[in-house]
């Protein structure tokens, strides 16, 4: 074997090794963390409603969706391939945990950080990325492919290439149809930028793929509302009103709101629990400033004004839904992109280690308290020696460990057993009003669903207070009336889901009501009403 012969060998060992190990890191991180404990209303979102396309009903055309339509038809995509499975439900998330670290990886690289202190970033973000929630989530798919977006679109400016500036539009497309937040605020920086720089003279070729990707993501979405014969007044109240009214009373700080902004405003919450995104953003912040000042531009710092502006969007989103924190993995992004700073502005090296410690320390902190303690989903305090294996319900839920911060799991675990028995004995036509949304999907059946997530407080669906709530009643009883539902299930956790909050959403309906399980599990049968 030659000198060159050797040198190719190499080149490729650098670069796919780190590439490989890389996506077995991402992939197995997850995969752990994904498998212990559950919080039912989050982590079966996108069971059910994936399965339900196998049987022809479809997000926002037949039942209420107003996120995740795009993870729905990953999801059923991977329930295709993989079969039916928590395995598959997981293997969803992990794959796009591998996706986003594979790109933020290849973003690293093009910064010209080298491979080395590339793959250290990479491992920390893929530790604090996906598996702070394990499974397929929202606000994480949107996260995720905006991050993408950001990264792309800084790649883009550099090599100027078609089918990335292609591919930019369409990724946002996806981030949006994952969820409307923080994918809008990302988009809008997208573009901003993108007309910014492709409306120069060396740019124009890149303009017009830029175009095409924008033309191409909405032709997909016309079609898909034309192919499966969606309304689109469905797709404008599910996805858009609906969603428009929750963010504009959190914003205004209505009484109604489930969370206000101004109630978000304080010490604690805008410092203290971003405090490590703050070490990061500020020094990053002066650069900018510094070399706008001077006047002496370069991408870096377009790079810097890009990833400061969408950090401040994903803090903003943050602060407004007031959910776990799920943007830990900033964290590596911010500090490469610092280190890349230092490293530019030719500061004293011995910084830089003291960036990696403190990362790693950063890392470890946040991976003991959200996938090993799994703060994301309440589980923190809870002692998970006593999780039980799933796959006592059914052989689908294999290598579940279920703990549930609300129920000893044994006891749960029983009652779901038995609660599923009963489901399937009755031979009858019926909906199931639950946040177990993966007892479809175990019997295989199509039990109706109405919504991914039942909340009486205007959060997940228009209640009888709401201006759009007429529009909602109108798709559950047309759902009833077209699938002639004979009886209606509540299943959820101990007075979660009560009958008092759903009898007003059916017009011309009266029911015999049964009592299974006291406040957890009840019938109701659809009768004539007595005149």
């Amino acid at each position: 074997m030659n000198y060159k012969n050797i040198n190719i060998i190499s080149k490729s060992v650098q670069t796919y090794i780190p590439i490989i190990l890389i996506s077995i890191y991402a992939f197995f991180i997850n995969w752990i963390s994904a498998n212990k404990g559950v919080m039912v209303i989050d982590t079966f979102s996108f069971f059910d409603s994936s399965f339900s396309i196998f049987k022809n009903k479809l997000p926002v055309r037949d039942f209420w969706a107003f996120t995740g339509i795009f993870v729905d038809y990953a999801q059923a995509l991977f329930f295709l391939i993989l079969g039916k499975s928590w395995s598959s439900y997981v293997i969803h998330a992990c794959l796009f945990n591998i996706l986003i670290s594979l790109v933020f990886y290849y973003f690293l690289q093009q910064i010209e950080l080298n491979k080395l202190y590339s793959f250290f970033y990479t491992i920390s973000f893929a530790t604090l990325c996906y598996p702070v929630s394990g499974t397929p989530f929202a606000y994480l798919h949107s996260f995720i492919l905006s991050l993408a977006s950001i990264f792309l679109i800084c790649i883009a400016l550099k090599k100027n290439n078609p089918i990335i500036w292609f591919i930019i539009p369409l990724v946002c497309f996806l981030a949006f149809f994952s969820m409307q937040t923080p994918s809008t605020y990302i988009i809008l920086i997208v573009i901003f930028f993108s007309l910014y720089f492709l409306s120069k003279k060396n740019y124009l070729k890149s303009f017009s793929y830029f175009l095409y990707g924008g033309v191409f993501s909405l032709t997909i979405l016309f079609l898909y509302l034309f192919l499966t014969k969606t309304p689109f007044e469905n797709l404008l109240y599910q996805y858009f009103l609906f969603p428009l009214s929750l963010g504009s009373e959190r914003i205004l700080s209505d009484p109604s709101a489930y969370v206000s902004l101004k109630d978000q405003i304080s010490f604690k919450r805008l410092i203290l629990d971003f405090k490590f995104i703050h070490i990061f953003l500020f020094p990053i912040i002066f650069f900018t400033i510094k070399q706008f000042y001077t006047k002496n531009q370069n991408k870096l710092n377009i790079y810097n004004l890009i990833i400061i502006l969408s950090t401040f969007a994903f803090l903003f989103n943050q602060l407004v839904t007031a959910n776990q924190v799920y943007i830990f993995s900033l964290i590596p992004v911010l500090a490469s992109l610092l280190h890349c700073n230092l490293k530019k502005e030719k500061f004293n090296k011995y910084l830089n280690v003291f960036i990696i410690l403190l990362i790693c320390f950063v890392t470890t902190k946040y991976h003991l308290r959200y996938n090993v303690d799994r703060k994301f989903l309440d589980l923190e305090n809870i002692d998970k020696s006593s999780a039980q294996n799933a796959e006592i319900l059914d052989n689908k839920m294999k290598n579940l460990n279920w703990i549930n911060p609300y129920h000893e799991p044994k006891e749960e675990l029983l009652f779901l057993k038995n609660s599923i028995d009963h489901l399937k004995k009755d031979k009858r036509k019926k909906t199931l009003i639950t946040h177990y949304h993966f007892i479809s999907t175990v019997l295989e059946e199509d039990l109706n669903i109405w919504n991914r997530w039942y909340l009486f407080t205007n959060d997940t669906h228009p209640t009888e207070t709401h201006k759009y709530f007429p529009f909602y009643q109108n798709m559950v009883n047309k759902n009833i009336e077209e699938n002639q539902v004979q009886v209606i299930y509540l299943l959820s956790q101990q007075d979660e889901i009560l009958f008092d909050n759903i009898k007003n959403y059916f017009t011309e309906k009266c029911f015999k009501n049964t009592v299974i399980a006291e406040n957890r599990f009840s019938s109701h049968e659809i009768i004539k009403c007595k005149k």
